[in-house]
């Protein structure tokens, strides 16, 4: 589970479109700092989900949950 959240980041990123880049330079951070948060080679803090959270535009909870398997559901 621990590293679902980070997972969950990569994921809502590349869907939104965003580069690690991106991400950096909004978090004020280096693109191979938060590039560790990706991979989870670094504890996430709670100050920290919030703002990738804000950068993101979505909830806290949403990157809890996230899953990416509800785009591409078939509905027959």
């Amino acid at each position: 589970m621990k590293y679902a959240v980070y997972e969950n980041i990569r994921k809502i990123r590349e869907l939104k479109n965003f580069t690690r880049e991106y991400m950096a330079a909004e978090l004020n951070m280096s693109a191979s700092g938060y590039g560790k948060i990706e991979r989870g080679d670094v504890d996430l803090t709670v100050s920290k989900l919030i703002e990738i959270s804000k950068v993101l535009e979505v909830s806290i909870e949403f990157v809890f949950k996230f899953d990416v398997s509800i785009f591409f559901s078939e509905s027959r």
